[in-house]
């Protein structure tokens, strides 16, 4: 068990942004009471995180369209408590100062919303750079690392949801990527093979996707709400 690496110094951090994409597909019940600041369904997640880039920069550097970074998670207790642990898989078409970059921003060592999120964390298991499948449509969310993860999510309608619209939840309080709307899903396939030692099977659980903005190195903090900051 490796500890959260230390942040940057300061004067070594560049103003950065990343916008795109994020979904889970994870071991709760649809709907996932995390949204809301409630213990997981199992009392415990594990699941697989998503980030499809869109676009980004982090100081000069702008990174190439549709980078992808996968989180293989785990947590016992409240998705607010410090508990996480983090196994970290980045798209291999990164280029070195790219990977740098991910990894610093990612591992909360460049700040903004992943440095607080650093706080929640007592474990890093580990950053490998590996070849992935990553697309995103409102319809379907993939996400595929050979031989380690085999994911799809995708709207959940199955009660009363008007035809052709999705249901949604306005402004959770997710952790993941700052508050906005979430699309309420289910995993059609949630299998994790061997990736930093966690295997699992929950299809048919828990999936959500948000649109994200992120930004830093600004401070962040998850104890107040977003325009008091």
């Amino acid at each position: 068990m490796a500890v959260p690496p230390l942040p940057l110094p300061a004067d070594q951090v560049p103003e950065w942004r990343i916008t795109g994409d994020w979904w889970d597909l994870c071991n709760c019940a649809i709907g996932c009471p995390c949204n809301f600041g409630a213990d997981p369904t199992y009392g415990f997640c594990e699941g697989t995180l998503t980030w499809l880039i869109r676009d980004g920069h982090y100081g000069e550097l702008k990174f190439a369209k549709d980078l992808a970074v996968i989180l293989i998670i785990h947590f016992e207790g409240n998705v607010m408590e410090k508990n996480r642990e983090f196994g970290f898989l980045i798209d291999d078409r990164a280029n070195p100062a790219e990977r740098e970059a991910l990894v610093n921003i990612f591992t909360g060592r460049a700040g903004g919303q992943f440095g607080a999120w650093r706080e929640l964390t007592i474990s890093n298991d580990g950053v490998e750079f590996v070849p992935m499948t990553v697309t995103h449509d409102p319809e379907s969310w993939r996400v595929e690392v050979p031989g380690k993860v085999d994911g799809l999510g995708g709207p959940f309608r199955k009660y009363m949801v008007p035809e052709n619209d999705t249901c949604r939840i306005y402004n959770a309080p997710r952790p993941e990527v700052v508050p906005g709307f979430i699309t309420v899903g289910q995993a059609k396939r949630n299998v994790v093979t061997g990736a930093f030692g966690r295997n699992y099977d929950w299809t048919g659980r828990s999936s959500k996707h948000i649109a994200f903005d992120i930004s830093g190195p600004k401070l962040f903090t998850w104890r107040k709400s977003l325009d008091a900051q």
